[in-house]
């Protein structure tokens, strides 16, 4: 803060007197240099029309008269540099000529900043900045080591006697000016906090935060910081899952043999059809229609047979819910579905009394945005300590951002400075930068001042993935949906959370026993073709990657690259750990996995697209989209999440992929952005249908908006084709309706496939729509498979898809709703009533009961197919197994 002006004005006088002197001085001191022509062409040029002045019979030989003038001019230049640095060094005038502040032809500070921190936060800033430029000029000119004189003295020029040169003499005076400002600018800025932090609710003062962030060195729940993470390469399951599956399978046999009706003692394990769910996007609308399907799974005895519960945006806070406080009970997240919902996810009233109301929940669900915070000031110390060593250097320091001209303006800049600083510095949720990860029984810091020196020491070496809304957005998703809401006898809401909810990883604990299917989260990546994926040298054959999150391992199908989940976040290179941090938040990954507000223009296009009249699309729409599709389809106005990237420089990745082009891209980026799966695909069949995972029947519950024109079954048959998947039932389409905004190869494999479809196609549209079938199943080819994917005469039987999408049922106890009209359901609304809740979730229970034994027939054909081919095989084999 700045104060005392008046008083300092006696000192003004004097440094100006010494300015002056020292001016004097070194005309003299100039005027007997060997050599000018190190002076810069500038000066030269403006003394070559001065007067030849006589010589002295007393002194030896002085230069030419073009000399003369130089050091004349160079004196005033020098006298102008250190009457800058005067000025700017005094503090905000009310009023200055331009001239009295400028050096060569700079623009004058504008001195219009208003009183107060904030103005003189935005005057010391434009004044660091100026000092930065003059530091640069001073570098580019040349100057030459000046001869003593008789009539000069050593202190005129430099009071220490260092013998420095004036070059120098004027750095070291730039560098104290530079020192000088920047301590009152963080003492202003301090002050500006403190006066800021006095008036923030206790949530988010400095005490709150920091033991908030001593959350995150909590070993009990983070024990990955003593743990030695490595990428895995390859496209087999991990070990761990492999296990699980085990696991489950003996598990189910009872179940399974009880819900196709015979004898348990009839059934072997290695026939039980392996099981995956797959959860659409859709929101909110998607979260409860899911619950909604597995509660009539339940009930049925369904949901116990099922291996793989995977899920795309909407639907992935269903399953996180069943795999957290829901403990695979769909009656349970119901019911904390009711209370949660009726309070709007993203009211700022509601946060606020959230983190009063409930401290220690609120500290848990927001310890790593905590962290993030304090790591910001970590990263402006060694912002100024890189400063201070690249000037030793004599290179110009990093200059400082100007700020604007009003109180409101630099509170606002101050805002986003903060901000900004937080979006250079944060890791990616989950902090806990600790030691180097050679030395296994490294310790995690115990408290937050150890968690900011190895944080600051860190940071001096790390490319800082920028901060993202969809963290933000990930806390509050969490805060809503997985803490866990209770009505009490007092009719009071109680919140609960348990540490384990907020990690991934904590789901192992009931798949690794077999108690519940495994759950796999999905999201992807846009490959756009250039070696630094930007959209500066995009590709037509853009695309996106899948990659899915696991309790056991997060990482690339396309790819077949893998870290374990409590890894996933940290700096990675070369396929092992460079620092270790906590496991990601469970929210960030919600946050991620739905992120569709990060869909690319085009993507955002087509949502308008859907509702505008025909006429309208075909007159203006559709030529801008189709002049301008490269760029639109490339180009993301809302960033994705962005982290470490687990498979920097991780070179064995090539060669395990023939897309080498795709995977030097991915090894060479040090960050990795992934972002809503249902950009590509809003069902998760890319996970489903890894071949080795050998799924043997699909059920799609399909909670899309615009349901029928959607393309999922066309993507789904084209990554199918494109990764050798021998097993989909080729030519599978359960709406006859082009989709709108076709790819060009989407359009080509529809074309060929409806050639042979198109009847049935037609016939199963009209079962859904006029005899409200709400249940669809496709148990083999109805079209030539592509040439990719012909299949051998001795292979498993195709895989069976089970579809059920969201629709009306005039049987319903409410037969006039429609979920895809009703303004509740909406996929971005986010209050909800009970009543609505219940409506939803009671028509998906309803439509799921109505096609249980066609379902259950479906699962016994599975059953008795698999058995089938494995006495088949094995009679082949000479009957060893």
């Amino acid at each position: 803060m700045l104060h005392g002006e008046a008083s300092k004005s006696g000192r003004n006088v004097r440094r100006q007197e010494t300015s002056s002197r020292q001016a004097q001085t070194l005309g003299r001191r100039a005027s007997q240099q060997n050599d000018m022509s190190t002076v810069s062409a500038e000066h030269r040029s403006a003394s070559g029309d001065a007067h030849q002045h006589e010589r002295s019979a007393s002194s030896r030989d002085m230069q030419s008269g073009e000399d003369s003038a130089a050091a004349s001019s160079l004196g005033a230049w020098y006298t102008s540099v250190v009457s800058t640095i005067e000025s700017l060094t005094v503090g905000p005038p009310s009023a200055r000529d331009s001239s009295s502040i400028s050096a060569g032809n700079r623009d004058a500070i504008d001195p219009t900043a208003s009183s107060g921190d904030a103005g003189s936060i935005s005057w010391m800033t434009s004044a660091m900045k100026q000092l930065d430029e003059l530091t640069m000029e001073v570098q580019a000119m040349a100057w030459g080591k000046p001869a003593p004189t008789e009539s000069t003295s050593a202190s005129d020029v430099d009071s220490n006697n260092t013998g420095t040169s004036l070059k120098q003499q004027l750095l070291d005076q730039i560098r104290a000016a530079q020192a000088q400002l920047g301590q009152r600018i963080d003492e202003t800025r301090a002050a500006l906090e403190n006066a800021v932090q006095g008036m923030l609710p206790e949530q988010l003062q400095r005490p709150w935060i920091s033991a908030s962030a001593q959350l995150c060195l909590d070993l009990e729940t983070h024990p990955e910081l003593l743990q030695s993470a490595s990428v895995r390469i390859g496209t087999d399951i991990c070990g761990q899952e492999q296990d699980f599956r085990q696991q489950r399978a003996e598990r189910m046999r009872k179940d399974f043999a009880q819900f196709i009706g015979v004898a348990a003692a009839t059934v072997d394990e290695r026939d039980i059809p392996i099981i995956g769910v797959a959860g659409s996007g859709g929101g909110f609308r998607a979260m409860v229609s899911t619950v909604g399907s597995y509660r009539a799974m339940y009930q049925a005895g369904l949901s116990q047979c099922v291996m793989y519960d995977a899920a795309v945006s909407g639907s992935s806070w269903a399953v996180g819910a069943l795999h957290t406080y829901g403990n695979g009970d769909p009656h349970k997240v119901l019911g904390n579905l009711r209370l949660a919902m009726q309070s709007s996810v993203f009211s700022m009233e509601n946060l606020m009394a959230f983190a009063r109301e409930n401290c220690d929940i609120a500290q848990r669900v927001f310890a790593d945005m905590a962290a993030r915070y304090l790591l910001s000031a970590a990263e402006t110390d060694n912002a100024q300590e890189d400063t201070s060593a690249v000037e030793s250097q004599d290179v110009a320091p990093i200059s400082r951002q100007q700020g604007g001209t009003s109180v409101i303006g630099m509170v606002f800049d101050e805002i986003l400075r903060r901000g900004q600083q937080v979006a250079e510095s944060v890791l990616p949720e989950y902090f806990l930068i600790t030691r180097s990860a050679e030395p296994i029984a490294a310790t995690a810091p115990a408290t937050v001042g150890d968690f900011l020196q190895d944080a600051k020491k860190a940071l001096q070496s790390m490319s800082i993935p920028p901060v993202s809304v969809v963290e933000l957005y990930g806390a509050l998703l969490f805060k809503q949906l997985i803490v866990q809401h209770t009505a009490g006898e007092d009719k009071q809401v109680h919140l609960t959370l348990d540490s384990r909810w907020t990690k991934l990883s904590g789901q192992r604990a009931a798949v690794d026993r077999g108690l519940q299917a495994m759950p796999i989260y999905t999201a992807v990546r846009h490959f756009i073709g250039s070696n630094d994926n930007s959209t500066e040298q995009s590709a037509s054959d853009h695309k996106y990657q899948w990659f899915e999150f696991s309790p056991y391992e997060v990482g690339s199908i396309d790819h077949g690259a893998w870290v374990p989940s409590w890894a996933f976040g940290r700096p990675m290179k070369n396929g092992r750990e460079q620092y270790r941090v906590g496991e990601v938040h469970f929210g960030s990954i919600l946050g991620t996995v739905a992120s569709a507000f990060c869909a690319s223009v085009d993507a955002m296009a087509t949502e308008i697209y859907m509702v505008v009249p025909g006429a309208l699309r075909s007159a203006i729409m559709d030529p801008l989209l189709d002049r301008y599709e490269r760029d639109t389809a490339v180009s993301h106005l809302i960033p994705p999440y962005t982290l470490f990237n687990p498979f920097y420089r991780t070179e064995d990745m090539r060669s395990t992929n023939e897309h080498e082009q795709e995977m030097a891209e991915l090894e060479a980026a040090p960050l990795l952005s992934l972002m809503d799966a249902g950009l590509e695909n809003n069902l998760p069949f890319a996970s489903l249908l890894r071949a080795e995972r050998d799924v043997d029947m699909i059920i799609c519950l399909d909670s899309s908006a615009n349901i029928d024109i959607m393309p999922w079954f066309a993507r789904a048959e084209r990554w199918a084709s494109d990764h050798g998947v021998r097993r989909w039932p080729w030519g599978a389409r359960p709406w006859a309706s082009d989709p709108l905004r076709q790819t060009k190869i989407e359009a080509e494999m529809n074309s060929t496939t409806l050639r042979f479809t198109k009847q049935a196609a037609e016939q199963t549209e009209r079962h859904i729509k006029d005899d409200n079938v709400r249940c669809v199943v496709f148990d083999g080819p109805v079209a030539p498979s592509p040439a990719s994917a012909r299949r051998e005469k001795a292979e498993p039987p195709p895989i069976s898809v089970l579809y059920l999408p969201l629709m009306g049922n005039r049987e319903f106890r409410n037969p006039d709703f429609d979920p895809q009209t009703a303004d509740f359901c909406t996929t971005f609304n986010h209050r909800w009533t009970a009543e609505q809740v219940d409506l939803l979730a009671d028509l998906t229970t309803f439509n799921f009961n109505q096609e249980l034994e066609q379902i259950r027939q479906a699962v016994k054909r599975a059953y008795e197919r698999k058995r089938s081919y494995r006495l088949y095989t094995e009679q082949e084999k000479g009957g060893a197994w």
